[in-house]
């Protein structure tokens, strides 16, 4: 769990005190202490921590706790027009390419329309 926990907050470029805030938490104690080992995890913390990283707490626990969850796109469209989102769900249709985030359509064109899509791993707001 706590090297989840330094894995998340480093994938998001946050800081510890960042991951703190994300957690309603006014020290980044409670997250030094987690990171290093040196503090029992209790269930509440396990939901607080998977609620700041917007993952399950089964995710949490997991080997690759972002697996499963939403990625980030960066969509091209002809025009040069780029647009970033997460979304969990890519339909490239025939005619429109639709992309889902909890079965809610974030994106959609018309598949002509498509220049490139790539895989980020960076976080970007969801549009």
């Amino acid at each position: 769990m706590a090297a989840n926990v330094k894995l998340l907050r480093t994938r998001r470029g946050w800081t510890q005190n960042e991951l703190a805030a994300e957690m309603g938490l006014k020290f980044s104690q409670v997250v030094a202490t987690t990171e290093g080992g040196k503090r029992r995890i209790t269930v509440d913390d396990l939901v607080d921590f998977a609620n700041a990283f917007s993952v399950t707490p089964e995710q949490m626990m997991s080997d690759d706790p972002d697996a499963g969850g939403p990625q980030v796109y960066e969509v091209t469209v002809d025009g040069g027009h780029t647009q970033s989102f997460s979304a969990d769900t890519v339909d490239p249709g025939d005619t429109w390419t639709s992309f889902y985030l909890r079965e809610t359509r974030v994106f959609l064109a018309p598949t002509a329309r498509v220049l490139g899509i790539r895989l980020t791993t960076e976080e970007t707001p969801d549009a």
